[in-house]
């Protein structure tokens, strides 16, 4: 009986949608039409299914989850979530390398299902942080994690700096290693800002490059040989921000501090 349920509930998109809607209260037939973008016939078999398992009941026009169905549904929530972030654009998460990410989020990865995947244009795959900072507003704060040699990198965040933005930069060992031999006095100069402070990971991983905006984010994870191939994930839902602030605050505690402050 318990695999029957659970496969009632995970192997039907709609009777899934059907619940992970009716799990914010009491619906009409009407709002579950609008909800879920369906014709009511469509979904006519789908409610059956779930009546007949127990998991919802209907009263009059009106459908609500019963209370086993509420505890199922709030069970299997982080599980429906990963579904949902690995579903929708699987070809990009079959092909990311996620080593880095510690196991604690990586159970919670469904937090980014809202999150799209973009390919960079031509003009602009060189530059990703370049490309990010000039589509997003910035107001108080940047967190990043630098993973990819980026000449532009301190001089635009100079620009940042100079408008008193908070800048937290993390630098994966290796990638601050070459800047640093190549743009040690840029590196310099950014980092005597007040409002500016560098870290280094000092474990050797490769971390995902990370730009935190004030309400936006993109994440740059590698392809499963350690590379960059110009696809990123943008996010702008509470939900996903907080989960890379959780990523960001993980790095930062696993990194020293390049000059004491």
């Amino acid at each position: 009986m318990r695999s029957s349920i659970i496969d009632t509930i995970m192997l039907s998109e709609k009777r899934r949608d059907l619940m992970l809607y009716l799990s914010k209260g009491s619906k009409t037939r009407e709002e579950i039409v609008e909800a879920l973008e369906a014709n009511w016939n469509l979904l006519k078999q789908p409610v059956k299914e779930l009546k007949d398992a127990g998991l919802i009941f209907q009263k009059d026009n009106d459908y609500r989850l019963s209370n086993n169905g509420q505890l199922m549904i709030t069970s299997l929530m982080p599980l429906l979530k990963m579904v949902n972030t690995f579903s929708s654009e699987s070809d990009y998460w079959v092909t990311r390398n996620l080593q880095a990410v510690p196991h604690h989020l990586a159970k919670r990865m469904g937090e980014l299902e809202n999150s799209s995947v973009l390919t960079l244009s031509l003009d602009s795959m060189f530059e990703p942080l370049k490309h990010f900072l000039e589509n997003t507003a910035v107001k108080r704060r940047l967190k990043i994690v630098i993973s990819l040699f980026d000449p532009e990198a301190p001089r635009i965040l100079k620009d940042f700096a100079e408008k008193n933005i908070e800048i937290l930069l993390i630098f994966e060992k290796h990638t601050y290693e070459k800047m640093n031999e190549s743009f040690g006095d840029e590196l310099k100069s950014l980092n005597d800002y007040e409002n500016v402070n560098f870290f280094m990971i000092e474990e050797e991983i490769n971390p995902p490059e990370i730009v935190l905006g004030d309400e936006e984010m993109t994440i740059i994870f590698f392809n499963l040989n350690g590379k960059y191939d110009y696809r990123e994930l943008l996010s702008s839902d509470n939900a996903s921000l907080d989960w890379g602030n959780e990523l960001f605050d993980y790095y930062k505690g696993i990194s020293k501090p390049l000059v004491e402050k």
